[in-house]
């Protein structure tokens, strides 16, 4: 009670200090370049009480799906639910006013005001303007008195808000020169991401995309940053990208809607290298012979930068695809309950990729407790192919094991070809019992054993595409679970599994495998 009297203070004292905007336009009007999801805008168009059909109001993405319906009556309507929306939502610190929707919610009004706006009314196009003009000087407010809530959402947001509204190049570039410092601070200079995350990347390429077209409406506003960031971070962001709308599963990837792929795709140039090692970052991309795989190749020093559960023991972990297709895959992410730790530790674990794990234990201990001292990344390209090896010491406390995986593609065959080599360090730990090495299967795939041990790969047409074979003499099918889009699928995973009683007497062991398919 005393907290909402106090708001009731704050929002008053606040709203006394604002001039309102007597212009009836903007002083400049953008075209938006993201679509929004013509399915929900069809489900609010059609729906008798359309502000039911929103699962978000705040962030005012239904102004984005209601645009890619393409129906004239949709602008009627989002008029109505902006004038419902701003006539709700006085108390200017509630919690519709977090910085980040406010941040968000400017961008969508500027971006897509003369869709919605500049069909109304004057008095309509007024409320409009003045509303964005309050969130503005809030957002503005909120970030001096806390810096810590600036980020690549925040900034955008005041940039592209005072552009739209204001054009005052000094304030604008005062945001620029923030959004410097904050990339400096958070981008990598291969272009990835400090969390090593491919989705929060693209939230903030996509973020960049924005503010570059924004930018780009006044020839008095330059901006190389910008341009940089964008041309980094576009590189980056296509190595995980294997067609318009598939993208890979690492670090929540899986959880990145195709419609957003394929949308950031035609908004960058340049063309995908065949052999890309992101050292920074830590991956590696190889295209050859419509086989493309991405590894995660690790960066022992990132691992540990980001809270639990924030990064995922895939070190060494591969995904494969062909012709365009994923055959290999990782176990993705999956929108669980804040609370269910259990399921977020599963999907973390290295048995959730596609690597090799020792007794089960994790490779990257999620818990930041045991660290890795070496890993080592080697790679190198001739006539015949690409070869890719990964040395790192993470078993070593545990059981006093290394761990080498080599990856070679051929140039002249659809052919990978991989060896896990596991070798004795010395006497530290506990004695390793086995090796287990999984390949995660998309769930389009279905192995079938044959008795000599290997494996052809079918299809979801019972087509024959490829053979998989192991050294190991003790290969198992077992099921497995893959998230992608939020959907979840049961599926198939090869797991061969590699005895280590011995290790230590043999000193190392080599598990040799190929993936072969048609040319």
């Amino acid at each position: 009670m005393i907290n909402l009297f106090s708001n009731k203070i704050k929002n008053y004292l606040f709203k006394k200090k604002l001039k309102f905007i007597d212009s009836d336009d903007p002083h400049i009007i953008f075209s938006d370049i993201w679509s929004g999801n013509s399915q929900n805008g069809e489900l609010i168009t059609n729906a008798k009480y359309p502000i039911n059909e929103i699962q978000n109001i705040d962030n005012f993405d239904f102004l984005r799906d209601l645009k890619s319906c393409g129906i004239l009556k949709t602008r009627s309507i989002a008029r109505k639910i902006v004038n419902h929306w701003i006539d709700n939502n006085k108390n200017l610190f509630s919690k519709s006013f977090k910085p980040n929707l406010i941040a968000e919610r400017i961008t969508i009004m500027c971006m897509t005001y003369s869709w919605y706006a500049k069909s109304g009314d004057i008095k309509f196009q007024k409320k409009n303007l003045n509303s964005i003009y309050i969130q503005l000087e809030l957002l503005d407010y909120l970030l001096k008195k806390n810096t810590n809530l600036y980020n690549f959402k925040t900034i955008k947001g005041l940039i592209i808000g005072n552009i739209f509204l204001f054009n005052d190049l000094n304030k604008i570039n005062s945001f620029l020169n923030r959004l410097k410092t904050l990339s400096e601070n958070f981008i990598l200079k291969d272009g990835g991401h400090l969390s090593r995350c491919p989705m929060i990347q693209l939230d903030v390429l996509r973020d960049l995309l924005e503010i570059r077209s924004a930018i780009a409406t006044n020839r008095k506003l330059n901006s190389p940053i910008i341009q940089t960031l964008v041309k980094v971070m576009g590189d980056y962001f296509k190595i995980f990208c294997v067609t318009k709308d598939s993208f890979c599963s690492f670090n929540s990837g899986s959880l990145i809607k195709k419609e957003k792929i394929s949308e950031t795709l035609k908004r960058l140039s340049g063309t995908k290298y065949n052999f890309s090692f992101v050292r920074h970052s830590g991956y590696i991309s190889i295209s050859s012979n419509n086989l493309n795989m991405i590894l995660d190749a690790g960066n022992k020093d990132l691992f540990y930068n980001n809270k639990i559960l924030n990064n995922k023991a895939s070190l060494c972990a591969f995904e494969l695809f062909y012709q365009k297709a994923k055959i290999i895959t990782n176990v993705g992410s999956f929108y669980f309950k804040s609370n269910n730790n259990n399921d977020l530790r599963a999907i973390s674990s290295t048995a959730a990729h596609s690597s090799l794990s020792i007794d089960d234990r994790n490779n990257l201990d999620l818990t930041g407790l045991r660290k890795i001292n070496h890993l080592e990344v080697k790679k190198n390209e001739d006539e015949n192919g690409y070869l890719v090896q990964v040395s790192h010491d993470a078993y070593k406390s545990l059981f006093g094991i290394g761990h080498k995986r080599r990856l070679f593609i051929s140039k002249k065959t659809p052919y990978l070809i991989g060896e896990d080599e596991i070798f004795s360090i010395g006497n530290y730990g506990i004695k390793p019992k086995f090796a287990t090495i999984r390949f995660h299967l998309h769930h389009e795939i279905n192995p079938i054993k044959l008795h000599n041990q290997n494996l052809l790969l079918q299809n979801s047409t019972n087509k024959i595409i490829g053979k998989f074979f192991s050294s190991s003499d003790n290969i198992q099918i077992d099921n497995t679970i893959i998230y992608q889009n939020s959907e979840r699928y049961v599926s198939k995973q090869i797991v061969n599994l590699v005895e280590l009683k011995k290790i230590r007497e043999l000193n190392k062991l080599i598990i040799k495998w190929s993936l072969k398919f048609e040319k």
